[in-house]
């Protein structure tokens, strides 16, 4: 090994020394870690503060400095080997996409809803290359530097110009050397954030992603890749990989693809030098190379295609025959830039393929664990254009079809048995997880704020004073020190049960919050639709939610907030007969379907206008809905019926064009409550101030859980209790 290779191999040792003792320190100190966030996030910053100086100058010099021919001769005996590695990838992750069963029906048809569009011009055309830059527009940023760099071969006068690149290139990995230096120290601290922090119920929904897509990675970047290297240029698999050992290693500590380019441009010389192999052209071909690598081989970001057939299996969206084609190619723009570009392709896919709000934070959260596996091929990546691209402008590709096709074969075979057996067992092992609205809840923090008691239907009220006169109402919680909040727990995702028998939902978290506000405690105490207005006119509670109707008859008897949402009325059907109701003429029409109507007063007359020839079926609860089969559809809000289609597979939430207008939903009080309804009013608007009120939005309406502040077990807290929270 060369004495860089030496030095490379004793950074990686002490870089792997710092992770152990990450790792060791978050399962000691669990979320006390957290402390050492800024220095991770500081190391990373400095590392990736390099990379566009790097990757600009490294192509204006390369392309720059080369005459006309050499570029040409470069491109012809290059461009195949990255188009070799595209479809090679993408092939690889449209096989493993197998694993995840297709959806019994879509989540939600929305025929008059409009998604903005993704500027494609700005993305991939050069305007401002500030603002690209500033934008994370790789592409355009990448497009800018080809440009000039072929252009800057026609210009005469050239040196100075060439030398100033030259010399920002250098100062580009004289600084990440300096920065390296202190690598154990940076990925210490980002291991010790992510063990001590992370919870395994943020990924428990996406663990089938997570296992399949790691598992493919680590095929393609330790067996197949390099195999198929060793097939086309004069290399043993041992040579290669114990030249890039180091490479490895500090990309996956630092989960950085851009460390490794230092090494395997080392790399790369060396295996030229030691086949005698080296003329002046040689460090200009290999960094133009490696230059061109870095955007245009990002193999792991080819996960996104992974990810979106993930997304159809996780939001339960069919994808047709066109969306499935342009699928592919429209991947390729992940591939395109640096590890975040796969985040803005993910914005662009999911525009285009309709995909849900929160899709971005869905991808956010796989990260914790896919970002290995998505360095390590893009790593890879580099490896496999650069040098074979490399090896190609020499002449010295020699192609072995035998070993070439037999390590084809022999991935193919192992994907294959990998895909059937995961898919045979993720039934029993990962699909029952994937219940997300079931398995929300409230955010610890706030809860161990709060003092709350939570009656059951059918338990015993608590006692309250049925005097108006002591009814002046937020006196009255002020005096007591208690909220009372009548609930109904069918609404979700406002107020309802989930999983572990917790009441959570929108307007539970909401109520929390205020109880936190007005430092008091709080009371659920349940009511049925029929008597809310009842109990609300005898004190039985200070405060009723559950998403209830603004109507005028609820306005004309009891005083009311202002609506703090509004949603479109939509029908929650069988996924079966979805797609017959996505217009107002269709919905009419269809006299021969059941339609079931929840006891709300409003969506018992709403059905009645709407469906006068139809046969109607009451129900206490929509959750009675997955075991009554003779129920085709029924009425209810958007937000509602949506939240109800993803925890539950089969349904179908569908806003059919011009249906009617939204529905109004508010918090409803006694008669006697003005003082409470004006503050309020002023709370709700402090709420949407502060930040609050689009947090639950997020939380509960788009199905995006954020982080919660839960404590993580650790040794000091749980096994050995020397602190107590």
């Amino acid at each position: 090994m060369t004495s860089a290779g030496q030095n490379t191999g004793k950074l990686a040792v002490r870089v792997l020394v710092g992770a152990v003792l990450g790792i060791l320190t978050g399962l000691v100190i669990g979320d006390y870690a957290s402390y050492f966030e800024f220095l991770g996030k500081a190391y990373v910053q400095l590392l990736a503060m390099c990379v566009y100086p790097y990757l600009v100058a490294s192509l204006l010099h390369g392309l720059g400095k080369m005459d006309s021919p050499t570029a040409k001769l470069m491109f012809k005996r290059g461009w195949f080997v990255f188009v070799l590695a595209w479809v090679i990838i993408l092939a690889a992750m449209m096989l493993l996409s197998l694993v995840f069963p297709k959806p019994l029906a879509p989540v939600s048809i929305i025929n008059d809803a409009s998604k903005k569009g993704v500027d494609m011009v700005s993305v991939f055309v050069p305007g401002n290359i500030f603002s690209d830059i500033s934008k994370n527009y790789i592409p355009a940023v990448v497009a800018f530097t080809l440009l000039y760099g072929v252009a800057i071969q026609r210009v005469s006068h050239k040196d100075t110009l060439l030398d100033i690149m030259e010399t920002i290139k250098t100062a580009s990995l004289t600084i990440w050397n300096w920065v390296v230096v202190v690598a154990p120290l940076g990925v210490f601290a980002l291991f010790a954030n992510v063990t001590g922090t992370m919870m395994m119920t943020e990924i428990e929904g996406l663990l089938l992603y997570i296992i399949v897509f790691l598992a493919g990675s680590a095929l393609f970047t330790f067996w197949i890749l390099p195999i198929l290297i060793t097939s086309l240029v004069p290399l043993k698999y041992r040579e290669l990989m114990k030249e890039l050992e180091g490479a490895f290693i500090l990309a996956l500590v630092t989960t950085l693809s851009v460390v490794a380019l230092p090494i395997i441009t080392q790399a790369i010389e060396k295996f030229l030098s030691d086949r005698k192999i080296n003329d002046n052209r040689m460090k200009d071909v290999i960094g133009t190379n490696i230059s061109l690598a870095y955007p245009f081989a990002q193999l792991g970001n080819l996960g996104v295609l992974l990810f979106i057939y993930f997304c159809s299996f996780f939001y339960k969206i069919d994808f047709g025959l066109i969306q499935k084609i342009l699928l592919p190619p429209l991947t390729l723009i992940s591939t395109i830039g640096t590890p975040s570009a796969a985040v803005n392709s993910i914005n662009i896919l999911s525009v285009v393929f309709k995909l849900p709000p929160g899709t971005e934070d869905l991808y956010a959260a796989t990260t914790i664990f896919t970002r290995y596996g998505q360095v390590a091929l893009s790593v890879m990546g580099f490896v496999f254009t650069a040098l074979l691209a490399t090896f190609s402008f020499y002449g010295q590709l020699k192609f072995n079809p035998v070993k070439f096709f037999t390590s084809l074969a022999g991935g193919l075979i192992v994907l294959v048995a990998f895909t059937l057996v995961l898919r045979a067992f993720s039934p029993e092992l990962f699909l029952e997880r994937n219940r997300p609205y079931l398995q929300y809840r409230l955010p610890r923090e706030l809860t161990e704020s709060v003092s709350a008691v939570v009656y059951r239907p059918g338990q015993a009220r608590p006692q309250t004073d049925h005097d108006s006169a002591a009814h002046f109402r937020l006196d009255h919680i002020r005096r007591t020190g208690v909220l009372q909040v009548g609930y109904n727990a069918g609404i979700i995702p406002f107020c309802y049960f989930n999983e572990f028998g917790e009441l959570v939902g929108y307007d539970v978290e909401n109520m929390y919050h205020l109880a936190r506000d007005l430092n008091v405690k709080l009371q659920f105490i349940p009511f049925q639709w029929g008597g809310m207005e009842d109990d609300l006119v005898n004190h039985e509670f200070d405060i009723a939610i559950g998403g209830i109707f603004v109507t005028n008859e609820r306005l004309q008897a009891l005083p009311a907030t202002r609506p703090y949402f509004q949603s479109p009325l939509a029908l929650l059907a069988r996924g079966a007969i979805a797609g017959e109701l996505t217009t107002r003429e269709k919905v009419l029409g269809n006299t021969k379907y059941s339609v079931g109507t929840f006891t709300s007063p409003v969506l018992i007359r709403i059905s009645n206008v709407l469906f006068p020839e139809n046969h109607k079926v009451l129900l206490d609860n929509y959750f009675e809905l997955a075991s009554r089969t003779d129920i085709d559809f029924v009425i209810w809000t958007f937000e509602q019926a949506k939240a109800y289609a993803m925890s539950h597979p089969g349904f179908t939430a569908v806003i059919p064009a011009d249906f009617g207008n939204p529905l109004l939903i508010a918090y409803f009080m006694p008669p006697d409550a003005l003082p409470l309804v004006r503050y309020m009013d002023y709370w709700l608007q402090i709420k949407d101030t502060e930040g609050t009120t689009a947090m639950l939005k997020k939380r509960w309406m788009e199905g995006v859980q954020t982080r919660s502040k839960d404590h993580r077990w650790c040794l000091v807290r749980d096994v050995f209790h020397w602190v107590k929270n």
